[in-house]
């Protein structure tokens, strides 16, 4: 008599060709269970019994089996390859067997650290300001933009600078020294040209313009006697070319009479 001992119903096993056990699931050709006993219904005899339905399995067969990953490939291997050798970094990162989405994300994130690291996010910094910064307002014409700026004495810009940051203003000023920012070559300032100017009375304090003029550049000399339209840019401090600082009340000149 043929039998399987201990195989249960929360098993995907049947035997179409023997009879079952409601209770315990034991197969057996006999009249009665021989685990319980108990006579064998006509319903779960060999030939009556419905198919079993196959049990739908929960998961990726895969997630059942265990994956032995090489040490040089272990994920501290990889991070510690990727912060001080990348190249072999990466080659270890995506010859691993760890899930390509991962491996992908692990990428990117080592790509962007190693361009910030060489680059320097000063650098970065920088350079999107440089592409964004327009220290005056190229959207009027000339004579919008003069017609704008509203007349102040050197006296009161230089008192309340910081009051006229960003208004569109006019000065009338004479030209004392010329001054280059010193630290332009290395900032990417496209506009590195300051004149330091005094009061045409020949008052004591002094104001920077700076050279943002849109039509073009200016080369003025001690002595010139210029009315300038620019916004306001609050007190600064510049380094010449001999690392002299100078610290005045700014005006961002885009036009000059």
């Amino acid at each position: 008599m043929g039998r399987f001992l201990g195989s249960y119903d929360g098993e995907e096993i049947d035997r179409p060709d023997l009879n079952k056990c409601p209770d315990c699931g034991c197969f057996f050709a006999s009249d009665n269970c021989p685990l319980c006993g108990k006579p064998c219904p006509e319903e779960f005899r060999a030939g009556n019994r419905k198919p079993l339905k196959k049990k739908k399995k929960k998961g990726n067969s895969s997630s059942r089996t265990v994956t032995f990953i090489d040490w040089y490939h272990q994920w501290w291997v990889i991070i510690l390859a990727l912060l001080f050798f990348p190249i072999m970094g990466l080659i270890l990162l995506f010859t691993s067997p760890h899930k390509r989405s991962i491996k992908i994300g692990v990428g990117i994130v080592a790509v962007v650290w190693g361009l910030i690291s060489a680059v320097g996010v000063g650098n970065i910094i920088n350079g999107i300001n440089r592409l964004t910064y327009k220290p005056v307002d190229t959207s009027l014409s000339r004579d919008e933009y003069i017609s704008a700026c509203e007349a102040v004495t050197n006296e009161d810009f230089y008192r309340n600078s910081e009051e006229y940051k960003g208004k569109h203003l006019s000065l009338t000023l004479t030209v004392s020294e010329k001054i280059r920012d010193a630290e332009a070559e290395y900032t990417g300032n496209d506009y590195p040209v300051y004149y330091e100017c005094v009061d045409a009375s020949g008052a004591t304090f002094t104001i920077l313009i700076r050279d943002c003029i849109i039509d073009r550049s200016e080369n003025f000399i001690p002595g010139d006697v210029i009315t300038v339209y620019g916004e306001g840019d609050g007190e600064i401090s510049v380094y010449d070319e001999f690392y002299e600082m100078h610290t005045a009340p700014c005006l961002n000149v885009a036009y000059v009479e």
